[in-house]
This record gives structure tokens, sequence and C-alpha cells, in this order.
């Protein structure tokens, strides 16, 4: 399966003083060429302030087949730094006395869209723009008809079914969840407030007065001709149209715009009053909450007391904005990849950031051995790097999916099966290779073999949408797990999995419940009677009981290890 991001991410800045540096240093230069020279993103364009200043700089193409030389008008999709569009949309509300940000979003709905509440308090605005709604990262039935275009068929009856259906977990305002639903529902509750779309109010509003002409959710034919392509890794993929939930990841724009934006956002200077008021107001802190160190204003997330900052991604594309307005700095940084560039953005912010040298991608060199000399011969060389000369590459998970399916979507299956058959070798304990595997024998018509793998795969990963849905497909019937309400308030109690970090396990109305010290809650999916996996993120948690048979431990399994956690109440 390739890795697909849904245009939401977070990076956290730590204070620091600023040192004197030449604008845009050859360090950044030179890590931004390595970026791309190593096959770690395609393209990429940095925009960045200083003041009166602005300075650019562009490496790479527009694609990796037949793409031109980027520049900062080329277009990207910018994913999550649309989320601060959003808000600033509600500050000019705010401000003029059509909406306040206390208003229960019930106000702005139909009457028969049932509004999610908890222990009798509503949803409000504020509540939207800071993430404290409770709501869930994405909506339950978002079902994704085509993966690689995963918001288009979402429409607004499915957003009025979710809301109207959906179970608040945590109270409102407790605590900060990124939720994507949540924001791009503010986007549609713009939407009913003023009779335009989305679209046409970041026209309006934001985008005309600051002569932003690139700056869009659908593309104008300028726009498409000054297209960079999304990619995965190698493999380009396809644009996100994202509609009903535009207000949470659907804008694209060019860095040159962008940074038209950022200026604005640090000063008043030729910005529309009413504008600069709204970018003011959506500036200030909304939210604090010290566990989960967090603070946010209306969408942007301040770092440090002093960084305004968001970053986002999309299918193909990743992007990071920051500005400090006391400093009047400012940087964006788009690219034609999902590999996060936020590291790009710090720097800039904050020269005394230690850049990570980059290490050349093995599917790079395994590549070219394919080439010259054919696939049993380039597995054989890459088996003896390995062995040999490790340090010297990146042989993470993801570089031999991402070179399996550059050949599977080059229509050369054979290899891209002989590729995830290794991967599955080395990481015999990642679910994806199993997934991807699963495709490549899919596409090779060997469908035994195909479900094999995608069992496998669901097995490591319950949490595994794909799988499951490719199952189906093939007519494989797949097991329900239903655990008892007695059984699951034997699991109820505090593990503490280290001295300052412990997971508290609740249960309502049949369901089970984890918490992380300073994180919000999320519902745990049996896949087992004692086995439960999270859907938020690729991770697993079992129950352990003793010899007189009661539970005294859980384990957890994320990101390739395994924690044990003793119940201590």
């Amino acid at each position: 399966m390739k890795k697909i991001v849904l245009f939401i991410s977070l990076i956290t800045l730590s204070v620091a003083t600023y040192a004197q540096q030449d604008k845009i240093s050859n360090e950044v230069k030179e890590y931004i060429q390595s970026r791309i020279n190593n096959q770690i993103n395609v393209g990429i364009v940095v925009g960045f302030i200083d003041g009166d200043d602005v300075e650019y700089y562009s490496f790479g193409k527009t694609a990796l087949k037949n793409g031109t030389t980027i520049n900062e008008n080329t277009v990207f999709e910018i994913g999550s730094i649309s989320k601060t569009f959003t808000t600033t949309l509600l500050a000019l509300k705010v401000n003029s006395g059509e909406m306040n940000l206390e208003d229960p979003i019930s106000k702005y709905l139909p009457k028969d869209v049932k509004t999610p509440t908890r222990n009798g308090k509503e949803i409000t605005l504020k509540n939207l723009a800071t993430h404290t709604s409770g709501l869930p990262k994405l909506p339950s039935n978002l079902m994704q008809t085509d993966p690689n275009n995963p918001y288009v068929d979402y429409t607004y009856k499915d957003l009025y079914s979710f809301l109207s259906n959906h179970e608040l977990t945590v109270d409102i305002g407790s605590v900060t969840d990124y939720s994507n639903v949540g924001m791009g529902l503010l986007g549609h509750i713009l939407e009913l407030q003023s009779g335009k779309t989305y679209e046409e109010l970041v026209i309006e509003h934001i985008a005309n007065p600051l002569k932003m002409n690139d700056t869009r959710l659908v593309f104008t034919k300028a726009m498409k001709n000054r297209l960079a392509k999304g990619h995965t890794g190698l493999v380009e993929t396809s644009n996100w149209d994202i509609i009903t939930l535009g207000g949470a990841g659907g804008i694209r724009s060019s860095v040159s715009d962008m940074v038209k934006y950022i200026q604005a956002n640090i000063n008043s200077d030729n910005v529309d009053s009413k504008l600069h008021n709204a970018m003011s107001l959506a500036h200030q802190s909304a939210y604090k909450n010290p566990e989960q160190k967090v603070e946010m204003a209306l969408g942007w997330f301040i770092e440090g007391g002093k960084f305004l900052i968001h970053n986002g991604a999309t299918g193909g594309y990743s992007a990071m904005a920051a500005l400090d307005k006391e400093a009047k700095k400012g940087v964006v940084v788009l690219t034609n990849s999902n590999e996060n560039v936020d590291a790009i953005a710090i720097k800039l912010m904050m020269p005394s950031y230690p850049l990570k040298a980059i290490k050349p991608s093995i599917a790079q060199f395994l590549d070219k051995e394919i080439t010259n000399k054919g696939i049993t011969k380039a597995i054989a060389s890459y088996k003896n790097e390995k062995n040999t000369n490790e340090a010297a590459y990146n042989f993470d998970v993801e570089q031999l999916n991402t070179l399996g399916y550059k050949y599977l979507q080059n229509n050369k299956p054979e290899i891209a099966l002989e590729l995830f058959k290794l991967n599955v070798e080395v990481f015999p304990k990642e679910s994806n290779p199993y997934d991807s595997l699963g495709e490549a024998y899919l596409k090779m018509e060997n469908q035994d073999l195909a479900i094999k793998n995608y069992k496998k795969s669901l097995e490591l990963n319950p949490g595994n949408d794909n799988a499951k849905k490719v199952l189906q497909e093939l007519g494989v019937t797949l097991k329900e797990v239903s655990v008892s309400k007695e059984m699951l308030e034997s699991y109820v109690g505090n593990y503490q999995l280290a001295p300052t970090f412990s997971i508290k396990i609740t249960t309502k109305d049949g369901r089970l419940f984890a918490q992380a010290t300073g994180q919000p809650q999320f519902e745990l999916f049996p896949s087992d009677y004692n086995k439960f996996y999270l859907k938020v993120v690729e991770a697993k948690v079992e129950f352990n009981a003793n010899n007189k048979g009661k539970i005294d431990s859980l384990t957890l399994f994320q990101n390739g290890q395994t924690i044990p956690g003793k119940r201590v109440e």
C-alpha cells in the first residue's frame, strides 16, 4: 500500500534567539539540493521574509518524468495551511459582528442536523477553530472510494449524517485533538452564513485583496499550466479535490502568493485594515493546555510564545509556514512530495537548529542495479550493501516500497513483485510490505497469494482498512470480533509504561478508550478478546493476565517497539 498522508501534521519549534544569517544560507541550499539529489523530494521552493526583504530559492522539477524546473510561481497543494485561511475568514465575520466565537455550531446548521453535545455543552465556533470540539480527525463515514482522491466523493449530506450520529468521547474544550472534519465543518458554516462557497470567500476576502491570483481550491487554467505534480516517493500521484471539507485542506497556491499571505500576517503595510485586524484576532492566544504542552490561536499553533506555525500535507505534497511578528520574519516551504519539509522552515527561522545529514536512499542505488544487471543480481547487490555498508544508505521500510510502486506504475509488475518480496523478507513484522505484496500478486492475477498477504497485513495492523476493503472485494469473510462489557470492564485502569508516561483505560457504552499522558482520548477496537488496535495511528494494545487470571499489565506495540505497562490502579 502506498503511504497515504491525510493533510494533517504538526511540528514543534523550540524558542531560540536569532543569529545573524545571509537570508537563505548556503547550508540550507545545499541541504535542499541533497534532498532532491537523493530522491527524497522531487522539487522544493522556499520563500523567506526578513523585514522588507524577500528571498526565494528553488531546486528540482515539477515531475520526475518530463518535469520542468520549478520556481516561486509553481503551484502546489498547501494542505492544512488552508486552516489558517478558514480561521482568518471566521475572524473577519467576528470583527464585523456577524458571528461570535461562542456561537454554538447548531445556530448555523440546518435544523434537521443533530449536532453532538456532551454533558449538556454544545460545540462552539471557537472549539472548531482551536481543535477543542472533541470531533475526531476524520469523519467515520469517509469511505474513500478513490484512495488516490479520498475526499472527492464526500458530500454535505455525508457531513450532516456524520454529525447527527457521532457521539463525543471527550468533554468539549478539555483537550486539543486535531480535527480535519472540525475545521472542514467550520469552512462549511462560513458558507452557510454567507451564502457563498468557501472558495468564493477565500478569493473575495483574502486572495483578491492580496493579489494572490494563484490561490484557489479549483485550478484555473494558468495554475494548471504551472502545477507541480504530486509524488508519493518516486510515484506520481493524483491531486486531491477537497470541496466539502475544503476549509481543512483544499487550497492550492504558490510560494510567491503565500509570501504575500505571510507578509500580510506579519504587518499591516499595504493590507486592507479589515483583513489585517482579522489576522491579528486570529493570532491571539485562544486556548492553552499545559498538560498537552499546546497553545492555540485561531487555527495557528503558537510555539515558544512567539512563533505562529502551521504545516500540512496531502497525498503528494507537503508544506510549512511560520512567522514571528515581532522580528518581522516568516517562511514558506512547499514541495511536490509527501516527505516532510519542516526542518527547512525551522532552520530559516532558527539558524542554530541543526539539519541532519541526508542519507541517499538505497532505492536509488537499487534502481540503477536493476537497469544494469537485472532484478536478481540487483537484489544480491542490495543484500551485500545492507550487510557491509548499511550506514551509508537509508534502508527504512519505505525505500523498497516506493521503488516497487515505481515499477508497478510503469507496468513492470514482475520487478515490483520481487521488490515487495524483498521488503517482506527484510521487514517481516511490518504490515505495509505485505499489503503492497498483496497488491502486486493481485496485479499478477494470483488471487490466492494476494489474499494470503492481505490477511497477514491485517494481522499485523488490524486497522488497515485498505486490506479489509480488498479482502471483502475478493469475497473473503472477515471475522467480527465482539468483546463483552464485563470483559471490557476488567481492562479499566491506569497502566504505567514509564515514570512520567501512562495510559488510562476507560469504557463507555460497551466501547473501550485509551488516553496516554498529555494526549487526547482515542477509541480502541478489538481484534481478539484481549487485543485491540487504534485507527488514528498504527498501534496495538494487548492486555495480559497473571496466573490468577487478573489483568495486571498491558503491552503497547507501536513504531516497531514493544512497551510493557504495569497496572498501577
